[in-house]
């Protein structure tokens, strides 16, 4: 029984050590955190008054007045903010009081965000060593979206290696991760063939094909047409409906017979773009396949032909309220639901 009380004792004293503890810690966090936020205070306006009076000696004796962590911080936002001669000059203030090496430090021994912020400031630091330090995060790094967020620097520096190769670096095999899609966005014009001639490999993931599509449609438009027709019938439904959805942005001139077949495709998500790409383009005359899709057994698919044949105007709208009126069924509902949506936007 007296090793019962001791130990009871000896946990209670426990409890309440590690209790005191956590209080320590909390208010030594919110000291921290208040130290932090008036640093950070008084460093945003020495960037401010610097906008005004470019004096590069009073900046960077305010740079370093403050703990590392909270000029890259607060000077990273505050150089995203600004363009033109006041952004370089900000820029080289920054070099100069050596931030860049302290980047490049967070970049290989901070934890998963702190790397990835740390690529990010990298390239808007554009430093001296910042295209070997991020070159070799993409060879080194563990984490494959830290190695994601260095391709994307890489990118914004123009210093990405060649497609192929960064793929291979960053390992895609099962990747689903939509900071690709983000790189792919931010591919220079004339390396867009890169994109087209990587998106029409067969031997490639179909979602980092789709994301190449998705990419080019968006900003390649209508010098692609002719790809994205012939991808619209790849046997990877993915990269088919990614097509499918480029051609709903730029047009085709067998823009109709594409979409007709993809109508039929047997992956619902191939249907479902074929029939929003005929809204997107106002292809009034593929109303009955249209129609014929409001049938289908995959709600999603319904849905997007009737709201195409809603885009249609008055001719889409007079073919939806005869639905609606005909015999209780898939079409008639979803018929009736559309139109209770009221007229298309």
């Amino acid at each position: 029984m007296l090793y019962i009380w001791h130990l009871s004792i000896l946990l209670s004293v426990l409890s309440l050590a590690i209790m005191l503890l956590l209080i320590v810690r909390r208010v030594l966090h919110e000291r921290r955190g208040t130290a932090d936020a008036d640093q950070r205070r008084s460093l945003l306006t020495a960037l401010i008054a610097f906008t005004e009076n470019r004096d590069r000696e009073a900046l960077k004796a305010a740079l370093l007045a403050v703990p590392a962590r909270v000029a890259i911080d607060a000077g990273f936002e505050f150089i995203s903010l600004l363009r033109g001669e006041e952004h370089d000059e900000l820029v080289a203030a920054f070099n100069e009081c050596g931030l860049p090496a302290l980047v490049g430090t967070q970049l290989e021994k901070g934890n998963g965000a702190e790397r990835i912020h740390a690529a990010e400031m990298l390239a808007a630091l554009r430093s001296e060593n910042a295209v070997a330090s991020l070159l070799s995060a993409l060879d080194r790094d563990r984490s494959r979206e830290v190695r994601i967020a260095v391709a994307i620097a890489l990118c914004d520096v123009g210093a990405l290696p060649p497609l192929v190769i960064t793929l291979r670096k960053i390992g895609v095999a099962g990747q689903r991760s939509r900071r690709l899609i983000e790189l792919f966005r931010r591919f220079p014009p004339k390396r867009f063939d890169e994109l087209r001639d990587y998106a029409g490999r067969q031997d490639a993931v179909p979602f980092i094909r789709a994301a190449a599509i998705d990419a080019l449609a968006r900003a390649g438009g209508f010098q692609f047409g002719e790809f994205f027709a012939r991808a619209a019938s790849d046997r990877s439904p993915e990269v088919a409906a990614a097509a499918l959805r480029a051609l709903g942005l730029t047009g085709h001139a067998n823009a109709p017979a594409i979409l007709v077949r993809a109508m039929e495709n047997s992956g619902w998500d191939v249907r479902a773009d074929a029939a929003d790409a005929a809204g997107r383009l106002g292809l009034s005359e593929l109303a009955a396949p249209l129609a014929q899709l409001m049938d289908d057994e995959a709600w999603t698919v319904r849905y997007a032909a009737a709201n195409a044949l809603r885009s249609f105007g008055q001719k889409g709208e007079q073919l939806l309220r005869e639905i609606a009126v005909s015999e209780v069924s898939r079409s008639q509902r979803t018929a009736s639901l559309i139109l209770a949506e009221g007229p298309a936007a």
